[in-house]
């Protein structure tokens, strides 16, 4: 995505827990980092894509929160131990910029996709800093590529949309004016990677 379609005002942290584990944890011989294989650990994800119920025809303002969850009770189902049990939830404050070339889904996709990226980095960024003062070590989370995950949210971010429009188009409804008083509800989507 251009750097001109999608701009960041705001990153914010509305959770961060990191505790710290006992056990004997490999460290890389030239630097106090841990060597880890996520191979075997579920981490669980969460994220809502948020806009005012005033821009649905053409939404241009978002909140994307993503938060993650690394904790040793998912880990000892397969006998495997983790330094540190993690939970943090970032949110993003983004703007729409650009024109039309990203509409419906499409945008949505984009704002997912953009949005996935930067608040995993500054994710990563966090545990990387409070685990470098930890007893097991600086740890880093692996890498991510957000391109399904994105594509997937977004058909629905759409579907959402279109019956959020269906709702306001009928302004005499209940529902209609229940939506007009309130800001827009946090529904979270936990999935395992």
């Amino acid at each position: 995505m251009n750097a001109q379609i999608l701009h960041l005002d705001r990153i914010e942290f509305s959770t961060i827990k990191i505790e710290t584990n006992s056990g004997e944890f490999t460290r890389d011989d030239t630097f106090p980092q841990l060597t880890f294989d996520f191979d075997n650990v579920t981490v669980l994800t969460r994220s809502d894509l948020l806009f005012p119920p005033d821009q649905a025809e053409d939404p241009r303002a978002f909140i994307l929160i993503y938060g993650i969850k690394v904790e040793s009770d998912s880990a000892k189902k397969k006998e495997i131990q983790i330094p540190y049990d993690i939970e943090i939830e970032a949110l993003g404050y983004f703007r729409y910029v650009g024109g039309d070339e990203f509409k419906g889904a499409e945008r949505f996709r984009a704002v997912r996709f953009s949005g996935y990226q930067i608040l995993y980095g500054a994710i990563r960024e966090m545990v990387s800093n409070l685990t470098a003062r930890g007893r097991n070590g600086l740890w880093h989370l692996p890498a991510r590529n957000f391109g399904a995950v994105a594509k997937s949210r977004s058909d629905q971010d759409e579907e959402n949309r279109q019956e959020l429009l269906k709702t306001l188009s009928a302004p005499n409804t209940p529902a209609a004016k229940t939506i007009e008083n309130k800001s827009p509800k946090r529904n979270r989507a936990k999935q395992a990677e």
